[in-house]
């Protein structure tokens, strides 16, 4: 957004939250780094809009953010990213928060409390992430902006529709993490004693829905930024983020992790219903299924959101690098932007040169061949070569050996131990700056996807957070159609999202239960399409998926005879991460534990179960 990204190195704004009341604002002279004359006060800041707005703005700044993007923890989990804990990544770089915490099995409470390092970097920083920060800076802008006179009543209502939307998310992206939590539906002073207890999960979600519910009704706030609004504001939400959002929490506590007969851990928190309903409730599907028709219903009324496809972008693998990559599309839906820039090589790419983020034989498996047809080892023509005639997500998001790579063919075979028909390693497994190395090929394979060919796509520039795409709208509202026994209607959704890359309509096998196997296709679906992209590790743990959490896990080696050009493979296997061992999964950790210094601050903050 051309002012947010004007401004958003006022990190000085932060002072806002942990330190003055709304009342008093010490900001001194580097505020807006002018100097209107001493300290700063909420009166100064709401006398021009100009000022105003910098408090909204410095709220979008907390956004969720999952690039790695310094040495610092604030973002993803240092050098490392959530889809590491799942069954599409491995951390191989030795010192990044999924290998020092999670993988080690050594995460608890006490985690919580640390910054800095791997140590800290734990997949969400309930103190450390900004997100109360921004919430207070919301809560801020609601109450004071009226008073602001040279701005219109139709841009305050505006402005405040978006702080409720800031709000909301940030509710719903902790939900995720960690179930219900205190409701702040004000921004508190310093001098306020009395903080709010945790609250109650339906609570919770009742408090985000109003939210996201309240914005949707204002008519002020555009349903998509167009035109000039999209040049000059690309980035800032709208009432289809709203509705995306809405969706994306109704089918998340839809789910089977708190909608179930029984809590998924026993506990003081599950008790007080704070990690469940207390019971299954097919409603809660109906809810999801009737925001995704709120979405679609006005898609079709209001336009411009579409998926992207070839007809725009000229090749289905282009639609969809467009999809998640390029900024303003159609199909843009919640895009985070942060301060970062570089002049070369961005920590995202050095994070994955380095092993931060190395993809898995499970995840190459997924892909389905371009026909459709599920991808599978044991065909001999599949084998024969297994980068060609794939779904196109692959080549985006995995680098294929023989694909397009810095204006030539990558390389990413390795010598065979001593055999000498064997090539020795390719030039694309060396260590350059510009390309790849040892540890990026740390599971045989490398990651391409938010890569690209790591030459010059980051330079100087910010790039986005693709945090909700309209693809997820259409991949949710099926599965939400799926669970309410609408399984015939869901079809049409998933099979839009197949047709951007050109795969044919999806069609089940018929060894189970059509609603069961619709549910596995789905699942399946959003993991090919959205890798890399935080959307993974929410669906295991919201369906409860031990299974692929203890699975091990493999790497492709992927050898090549100098002289027949043929293929050969190993599938070794990779490090056990502590749940994958013999007893060492436990349920518990579905959520995140809350700090155990902020739990003993005694306001009621109940941790989660099995963390106490």
């Amino acid at each position: 957004m051309k002012r947010i990204r004007k401004h958003i190195h006022l990190l000085v704004l932060s002072l806002l939250v942990s330190l003055s009341s709304c009342e008093d604002f010490a900001l001194g002279e580097k505020f807006l780094q002018k100097a209107p004359g001493g300290d700063i006060t909420a009166d100064t800041i709401f006398s021009t809009a100009e000022y105003a707005k910098q408090v909204l703005w410095y709220s979008y700044y907390t956004m969720p953010y999952g690039f790695p993007t310094g040495w610092n923890t604030t973002t993803a989990m240092w050098v490392g990213v959530l889809e590491n804990l799942t069954d599409l990544g491995q951390s191989c770089i030795g010192y990044g928060g999924p290998e020092e915490l999670y993988y080690s099995g050594v995460y608890n409470a006490a985690s919580e409390d640390k910054t800095g390092a791997a140590k800290g970097a734990t997949k969400y920083k309930f103190q450390g992430r900004y997100s109360w920060q921004g919430i207070r800076n919301a809560w801020i802008l609601i109450k004071n902006v009226d008073r602001v006179p040279d701005m219109s009543e139709s841009e305050k209502l505006r402005l405040k529709a978006e702080a409720k939307i800031i709000i909301a998310l940030q509710y719903s992206e902790m939900l995720r993490h960690f179930g219900a939590l205190p409701i702040v539906d004000h921004a508190i002073d310093v001098e306020e004693t009395n903080l709010p207890a945790r609250a109650t999960l339906q609570e919770t979600v009742d408090f985000i829905v109003k939210l996201l519910d309240e914005a949707i009704a204002c008519k002020e706030l555009p349903w998509a930024l167009t035109g000039d609004d999209l040049s000059n504001w690309s980035g800032r939400l709208t009432r289809a983020s709203a509705m995306g959002l809405k969706l994306r929490t109704l089918l998340f506590v839809a789910s089977p992790l708190f909608n179930s007969d029984s809590p998924y851990y026993q506990g003081e928190a599950s008790t007080q219903l704070m990690t469940w309903f207390g019971g299954y409730d097919q409603k809660r599907w109906e809810a999801a299924a009737a925001a995704g028709k709120e979405f679609f219903d006005a898609m079709a009324s209001e336009g411009f959101y579409r998926l992207v496809d070839k007809n725009t972008s000229g090749t289905y693998r282009q639609a969809f690098q467009d999809a998640y990559y390029t900024r303003g599309t159609t199909e843009s839906l919640v895009s985070v932007r942060r301060h970062y820039k570089t002049s070369n090589l961005s920590f995202l790419l050095q994070s994955m040169r380095w092993g931060g983020w190395c993809p898995t034989k499970e995840s190459f498996d997924m892909f389905p061949m371009a026909d459709g047809t599920d991808f599978d080892w044991d065909n001999p023509e599949h084998r024969k070569n297994p980068f060609i005639n794939r779904d196109p997500r692959l080549s985006e998001t995995i680098l294929l050996d023989g694909d397009d790579f810095q204006g030539t063919k990558a390389e990413v075979f390795q010598k065979k131990g001593d055999d000498p028909n064997n090539y020795p390693a390719g030039k694309h497994w060396n260590s350059s700056a510009a390309s790849l190395d040892t540890k990026s090929l740390a599971t045989g394979i490398a990651g391409r996807k938010f890569a690209l060919d790591r030459k010059n796509e980051y330079s100087g520039r910010i790039f986005q957070w693709p945090y909700l795409r309209l693809a997820e709208v259409y991949l949710s509202y099926a599965e939400a159609l799926n669970e309410c026994g609408r399984t015939s209607e869901a079809y049409q959704y998933v099979n839009a999202v197949r047709a951007r890359v050109g795969l044919p309509g999806l069609v089940l096998k018929g060894e189970q239960d059509e609603k069961t196997e619709f549910r596995e296709a789905v699942l399946r679906e959003r993991a090919c399409e959205f890798a890399w992209e935080e959307v993974r590790f929410f669906d295991l743990i919201r369906w409860k998926r031990e299974a692929d959490f203890t699975k091990h896990l493999h790497g492709i080696n992927v050898y090549r005879n100098k002289n027949t050009l043929e293929y050969d493979f190993s599938f070794p296997q990779l490090a056990e991460r502590a749940w994958q061992k013999p007893g060492g999964f436990s349920p518990k950790w579905y959520l995140s534990a809350f700090p155990s210094n902020e739990v003993n601050k005694g306001y009621g903050l109940v941790q989660n179960p099995g963390w106490e």
